[in-house]
């Protein structure tokens, strides 16, 4: 419990830490000069990229749930995406906005273990599409890396996803553990758990579910590569794509490390870290990843005011 409390902290201390250090030698009209040189074109496309990676994560989200016997409209699930994108901007963590979108499809379907399994494997699959991606992309542009040694960050995060999923399709064994555990005590968890593993267990009979959202988790993975792209373009940086197609995927891993808040400092510091070795400026790496966090914060923005105008009601809409 105490270590809990520490968590958010510590996120804090780390992040706080990190912008001090990077930003402490960059003088703040460095940052005003390289922002006045953005541009509309790129940052419009920028925008559009992002509502269509909220709207393919809905469709993702939306492929799960049918498996589960769980018909809620597309539209619904992508502005339920943008609430929850909303609350991790603010939140120290992902795990608000991923409890929001649980507790707004279990409101429609009044299954929560199936609602929070369906956000589980959403996540899982993305993190499993982002380690290859960047696997696949780091060999094939493996002289452009500061250092070969990073590979292993992909790869050991893999050989991570394969255990908790290898595990989670153990079902004789977590069903064994259920009955004879404390567990067996507390029927409401006990039960939660066991619907969780039914969702899992159809997940497993519909091979082609799984295919259809690992495309999906590619493609996500492969639009976010173009999105920093148009942001840097918009920014008149003139760095080949084939930089932006190897270094963001290692920095989108290092940012998705729970170490954190939102991302911050990390994100920085792999930015400065890749794009200095190919001959950027510091400041103009640090206004990149600046430049991510604001044009996020404006779209993220949308999620608040679709939670703030959307009607409570939890009659479950039609499909």
């Amino acid at each position: 419990m105490k270590i809990k409390k520490l968590t958010v902290p510590l996120r804090f201390l780390v992040s706080a830490g990190l912008i001090f250090f990077l930003y402490r030698r960059i003088a703040f009209h460095e940052f005003i000069a390289v922002f006045q040189t953005l541009r509309f074109w790129p940052l419009l496309l920028f925008f559009m990229l992002l509502f269509f990676n909220t709207a393919i994560h809905a469709l993702k989200w939306k492929l799960l749930l049918q498996a589960d016997g769980i018909l809620i409209p597309w539209s619904t699930l992508t502005a339920s995406y943008l609430v929850g994108t909303f609350f991790n901007m603010f939140l120290p963590s992902n795990i608000g906005g991923d409890a929001y979108r649980v507790y707004d499809v279990a409101r429609y379907s009044k299954r929560a273990a199936h609602s929070f399994a369906s956000v589980l494997a959403d996540r899982l699959s993305g993190y499993v599409a982002l380690v290859v991606v960047a696997t696949g992309c780091g060999l094939a542009g493996l002289r452009l890396l500061p250092n070969s040694g990073i590979l292993w960050i992909p790869v050991i995060g893999m050989a991570g996803l394969l255990l908790v999923i290898g595990a989670s399709f153990q079902q004789r064994l977590i069903r064994w553990i259920l009955d004879r555990s404390a567990l067996r005590k507390a029927p409401v968890i006990r039960a939660f758990a066991l619907q969780l593993l039914d969702s899992v267990n159809q997940y497993r009979k519909a091979p082609m579910l799984f295919a259809r959202v690992l495309l999906v988790s590619f493609v996500f993975q492969f639009s976010v590569i173009i999105c920093i792209y148009l942001l840097a373009l918009g920014l008149d940086f003139d760095i080949p794509f084939h930089y932006f197609f190897v270094f963001v995927p290692f920095v989108s891993i290092m940012e998705s490390l729970p170490i954190s808040i939102f991302g911050l400092g990390i994100r920085d510091a792999s930015y400065a870290y890749f794009f200095t070795h190919v001959g950027l400026p510091e400041v103009y790496a640090l206004t990149l990843a600046l430049a991510y966090v604001v044009v996020t914060l404006v779209y993220a923005s949308s999620g608040g005011i679709i939670f703030l105008l959307r009607a409570p009601s939890r009659t479950s809409p039609d499909p």
